[in-house]
């Protein structure tokens, strides 16, 4: 994949600012901007989130008498201060991919996402949201995972968001995202063979022997694994998780596009069903989740896409978590919260495979 995006079109200021630094003057230039004549009169900032590539605080706001109706509380999005995860995001392009899609694709996408007040970028690679707050919606958990009811409402959701985008891999508007189809977008190869060996050492007295043989199954396979599927492509999220949507009575809403590409939409499914609960539970609910996707598929028009087809692809996309578990440890800050969740989508994701007989998927 061509994961850099030139900057030039999203630059519009010298330098975004940070959490602590964002004032009055700023918020009422983004809401000017989005249409909303505000004078603010007050400005309070908590910082907020548990992102490993990015900082996020919740601004309080009072207004003049006379300034149209705003929101009272929204939410800001800023980059790392991490020299570890800020390299990332610029190889990976992705505070430019999120931006890009709050500008060009979030009206597309057929889904509920956080509304967008303003995004910016700057020369050094900077980037600053100001997004809808959607409180008291309620965040997703990783380690808890997800009840049926919500990831039955999930997988209808990824079935939208490809539906709104199916097969425009090749479309002009959509090559920013990248043109080059791989197995699984990001990662590759020299990723997961380079951050295999660095977190088997660093996790060594936490690993399974399963989760040690699949991994050196998929180090030494990747070739294959890195192999396009030969269809559909659509706009994929690829970080698919329960802690990058919020749920209220009668909304799922999906956050965090810092990975949006282009790939085959099994990838995101796969990954939300085989990280979002213990293998135990998922076994229980899988076919019926499986199957909720392709129903959602065809009610939004989408009736090239067999039952066997996304079988085979949702097999293949089940090292998908396996991926992002041991490339992204490898690559982001490290903390506590982020070392359990690793090794909770890992302990997930090697069950999930082996549930499937995926390892022969590699040897063929």
């Amino acid at each position: 994949m061509n994961n850099a995006i030139a900057p030039a079109d999203l630059v519009a200021v010298d330098a975004v600012p940070r959490p602590e630094t964002v004032d009055a003057p700023w918020i009422e230039a983004m809401l000017m901007d989005a249409g909303y004549r505000v004078a603010i009169t007050s400005l309070a900032a908590e910082r907020i989130g548990t992102g490993q590539l990015g900082d996020t605080a919740r601004f309080r706001l009072t207004y003049a008498a006379d300034s149209d109706p705003a929101p009272s509380t929204l939410i800001g999005k800023f980059s790392s201060t991490d020299p570890t995860s800020l390299d990332v995001a610029a190889a990976w392009s992705l505070y430019a991919r999120e931006v890009r899609f709050y500008r060009e694709l979030a009206a597309q996408a057929r889904i509920a996402v956080p509304a967008c007040y303003g995004a910016q970028m700057d020369a050094a690679g900077g980037f600053a949201l100001l997004l809808e707050d959607l409180a008291p919606a309620a965040p997703g958990d990783q380690f808890k995972g997800l009840s049926d009811r919500h990831a039955l409402r999930a997988v209808r959701e990824a079935a939208r968001l490809h539906a709104a985008f199916w097969e425009q891999g090749e479309s002009s508007d959509l090559a920013w995202l990248g043109t080059e189809a791989h197995g699984q977008p990001f990662y590759t190869a020299k990723v997961f063979r380079g951050a295999w060996p660095a977190f088997r050492d660093r996790y060594d007295a936490l690993l399974s022997d399963a989760q040690r043989q699949v991994c050196d199954a998929l180090a030494e396979g990747y070739d294959i694994y890195d192999r396009a599927r030969p269809r559909p492509r659509c706009i994929t999220h690829n970080d698919f998780r329960p802690d990058n949507m919020l749920f209220d009575d009668e909304r799922l809403i999906v956050v965090d596009w810092q990975s949006v590409a282009l790939g085959n939409g099994a990838v995101d499914v796969a990954y939300l069903i085989g990280g979002g609960y213990s293998p135990e539970a998922r076994r229980a609910i899988e076919p019926q989740l499986m199957a909720a996707y392709l129903d959602e598929l065809r009610t939004q028009g989408i009736s090239d896409y067999s039952r066997d087809e996304f079988v085979a692809d949702y097999r293949h996309f089940t090292f998908a978590g396996i991926n992002v578990a041991v490339g992204a440890a490898m690559l982001v800050q490290r903390t506590d919260r982020g070392d359990q969740m690793f090794l909770t989508m890992l302990d997930r994701h090697v069950s999930h495979v082996l549930d499937h007989d995926a390892l022969s998927l590699l040897r063929e």
